[in-house]
């Protein structure tokens, strides 16, 4: 039989070509060590920063999941808490929250929260600015607050003597702000640029005026002011600072404001405008100013022009957050120091553009997250542990249990950004695998987002964690199981997510619930991904 050569298949379909076969490989995502990072583009985000992180705490490498919440106390008149503020001395420690109506002692109401009453009542405004004083043996926590008389509480009692008198028409409601400096009282008055204080170790009796309208060029107001030193804490090199509401800063180097040849004027300096009379803080030895600018370092100022001074901003990591919160509310903003955790909670007014959130700072590290579902107005610190005020007249105790008053809530982390390959280079990720530390094995929800999706997905499925019950001097007697794992833990998900786009992220949602806080820290992450041809 002949062999006949064969014939080529024919069609009409044109040259047929063949894609590139696509790859599989790991993109890996270390633990979230640098915080919340919102400034930075698509193409230069850091590792180990995060897109989202909210109700984690920052840590020294990486971030823990937020405690609770309940209820600590009640005001009497239900008025939304205002400022919050502690008077310490010796063995005695208290905890006031203020309303615009009052001052309320929160150190311990009725359990279960019952109402409280006012310890001081007839209020006109609760915006108060306290500070202690201590001299001849007694400590006043001294309280202005611009509508009222100033308050002293010495430990015991509230009074409003002894008076202060003015040589002027200005009378003691008009003070707003005060701190001491040098074992002397200064205040600010109501609107204007004028200070005032008192003599040295004086509780009491005549104020002298301190203008500084020939100091402040760009008018406004005086609006907080602190002792300040290039030290780390009071020294030699200790001096006084003045802020008007238009962010200029006055530093004046001295100790008697009546001599001008002691009490000099070191420097006008300009900041951005502060964004409340409490929204500063010290730090190490330095103060932080929370300004329309970011969380601004008054020892920068010295060295910077306002256009360079967000460059050293604290807040610079989350500066897009930041100047969308301080654009919405303008002022109104506090900043209170948890010392025992090294974190630096930032409360501003609820508003229309950014709501139900807290800033959170972690001091040793600069690292940044956000607490949502407290509405907090304040903070405030007793004997080591956190609390805050809210509306309606609520105190809250905060970082505690697993539930917001026994309501679950969602902790949520994605990390930053990054290519599979190259930028341009479409990929799709198929399996997320992540790491975490906790006592308990979580429930976790992993999934994957492309192209600066930050959105987060709802997951329903709680957590409860434990009370340590095993830990030896923890656990009750023939109730706990002494032999069972009390230690910290590390435990691994794999899951099935799906996303597809240049760059990719891997994520996660932990819903906490039940009546122990949770011990859970995000630890890295991987992502398995697909790699394609390069995008059109």
């Amino acid at each position: 039989m002949a062999v006949r050569p064969a014939r080529i298949g024919q069609t009409n379909r044109g040259n047929v070509s063949i894609g590139q076969p696509q790859t599989s490989q790991p993109i890996t995502f270390p633990a979230p060590k640098l915080g919340l990072v919102t400034t930075s583009d698509i193409a230069s985000q850091q590792q180990g920063s995060a897109t989202v992180l909210r109700n984690f705490l920052p840590t020294l490498i990486g971030c823990r999941i937020r405690g609770g919440s309940q209820k600590h106390g009640i005001a009497v008149d239900e008025g939304a808490i205002v400022s919050a503020f502690k008077y310490k001395y010796g063995a005695t420690e208290r905890l006031f929250m203020a309303t615009s109506a009052g001052i309320y002692d929160m150190t311990s109401p009725a359990a279960p929260p019952a109402t409280t009453a006012a310890s001081v009542s007839g209020m006109s405004g609760g915006d108060w600015c306290a500070f202690q004083h201590t001299n001849a043996g007694v400590s006043n926590l001294v309280c202005v607050n611009g509508a009222n008389d100033r308050q002293l509480f010495n430990g015991t009692s509230w009074t409003t003597s002894p008076a202060i008198t003015f040589s002027d028409s200005t009378t003691m409601p008009q003070l707003n702000y005060g701190w001491l400096f040098k074992n002397r009282q200064f205040f600010l008055k109501n609107a204007t640029l004028d200070a005032y204080y008192l003599p040295v170790k004086a509780m009491g009796g005549a104020a002298a005026v301190f203008p500084l309208g020939g100091v402040m060029k760009k008018g406004g107001s005086l609006l907080t002011g602190f002792s300040w030193s290039l030290e780390s804490g009071d020294g030699l090199s200790d001096m006084c600072v003045f802020v008007s509401s238009e962010g200029e800063v006055a530093v004046y180097a001295g100790s008697d404001p009546s001599d001008e040849a002691d009490f000099a004027l070191k420097g006008v300096y300009q900041i951005g405008k502060p964004l409340g009379k409490n929204a500063w803080i010290r730090a190490g030895g330095d103060i932080l100013v929370a300004t329309t600018d970011g969380l601004t370092p008054i020892s920068q100022v010295f060295q910077r022009d306002r256009q360079a001074l967000s460059l050293v901003s604290v807040s610079r990591p989350i500066e897009n957050d930041w100047k969308r919160a301080a654009n919405a509310t303008g002022g109104g903003w506090s900043v209170k120091s948890w010392p025992e955790q090294n974190l630096v909670f930032i409360a501003f007014p609820d508003n229309t553009v950014v709501t139900d959130t807290t800033f959170v700072l972690n001091v040793l590290t600069g690292r940044w997250s956000t607490i949502s579902n407290w509405k907090a107005t304040c903070y405030e610190t007793l004997q080591g542990s956190l609390f805050f005020g809210s509306i309606d007249g609520l105190c809250w105790q905060g970082d505690i249990t697993g539930t917001d008053d026994g309501l679950t809530f969602n902790a949520s982390y994605l990390s930053q950004f990054s290519p599979a390959n190259q930028f341009g280079q479409r990929c799709s990720a198929s399996i997320a695998h992540m790491y975490f530390h906790a006592k308990t094995r979580p429930k976790v929800r992993l999934f994957a987002r492309a192209n600066y999706d930050r959105s987060t997905p709802v997951y329903d499925e709680v957590t409860t964690g434990d009370s340590g019950s095993s830990e030896w001097d923890v656990g009750l007697w023939d109730v706990a199981v002494w032999d069972s794992v009390s230690g910290v833990l590390e435990y691994d998900f794999r899951q099935n997510v799906r996303a597809t786009g240049d760059m990719l992220a891997v994520g996660c949602v932990i819903t906490s619930g039940g009546d122990f806080k949770l011990d859970i820290e995000v630890d890295l992450a991987t992502l398995q991904v697909s790699v394609g041809e390069a995008s059109a």
